[in-house]
């Protein structure tokens, strides 16, 4: 069965047990299953559909929590002072969850790991898919930043959009790539909000050896630019797990399904 298809089927099996929700800072979320929870930490420029599969096969066993950050998918945008890791929180606090296992790609691994650091109390464990650490700076820059920064001064977020996905950061196989366009193109609005209204949380790269909750490490072998910084985590993070996987890009989940769910599925035993 096409990927495509999979993610359709995954979806209306479990429709009618979703229960969705929104913070009372405006962060929506839905939640599926029962058992010790996972929270899906999306990338930015997507939202939770991007974890439709997962939430599908987690949810068997699992409590399953999925949310939009702000300014993507449901969430609202931002009119005040905000943090990411505040809405995680607001979304954990909304559910009287206490504890659960974080579970980010991209800048979702940046939330994961920063919350491990701020509130280890409150973290099961993590897993974190092509990593990005808070305070790293990267020894090379990537080569479309100077297009995506053109695109973002002159205000035009819908080119910004397309020249994201010409990278290889958003490069999926065909039958993902329609979904993976929708996503970036309708979560446009982020680039609006302010940047003075983002707290930044205290960055990981100085502490990267005090994370005390266990840390899966994922990474495909065409995830190029963020390849350096999970040889870092796997380093310098206490008992960390590396795991590469042959040809999976960036958006891990979704050009490799049957790796992803078969790492994570091991680690969460």
């Amino acid at each position: 069965m096409r990927a495509s298809a999979i993610l359709v089927v995954a979806a209306l099996a479990a429709q009618s047990s979703v229960r969705d929700g929104k913070t009372s800072t405006g962060i929506a979320y839905d939640v599926q299953g029962q058992g010790p929870v996972v929270v899906l930490v999306t990338g930015s420029n997507l939202d939770r559909r991007m974890w439709v599969r997962e939430a599908a096969w987690l949810a068997k066993d699992h409590t399953v929590v999925r949310y939009d950050l702000r300014a993507h998918g449901r969430s609202d945008g931002a009119t005040a002072r905000f943090s990411n890791l505040g809405d995680l929180y607001a979304v954990l606090d909304a559910l009287e969850i206490s504890k659960a296992t974080l579970i980010g790609l991209s800048a979702g691994s940046t939330i994961a790991l920063d919350a491990a650091l701020d509130a280890p109390a409150r973290v099961d464990r993590i897993v974190v898919a092509g990593p990005a650490i808070s305070g790293y700076v990267p020894s090379v820059r990537p080569a479309f930043v100077g297009d995506l920064m053109a695109a973002l001064q002159a205000r035009d977020y819908k080119r910004a959009g397309e020249v994201l996905l010409a990278t290889s950061v958003f490069a999926v196989q065909e039958d993902s790539q329609a979904i993976v366009r929708q996503m970036v193109m309708e979560n446009d609005r982020l680039w609006s909000v302010p940047r003075d209204l983002l707290q930044p949380s205290t960055p990981a790269v100085d502490r990267l050896e005090r994370v005390a909750v266990p840390t899966l490490i994922l990474i495909g072998t065409n995830d190029v630019s963020q390849r350096e910084q999970a040889d870092v985590l796997a380093k310098r993070v206490p008992g960390a797990r590396l795991v590469v996987v042959p040809g999976g890009g960036h958006l891990l989940n979704i050009t490799s399904p049957a790796a992803f769910e078969s790492a994570v599925r091991e680690f969460l035993r």
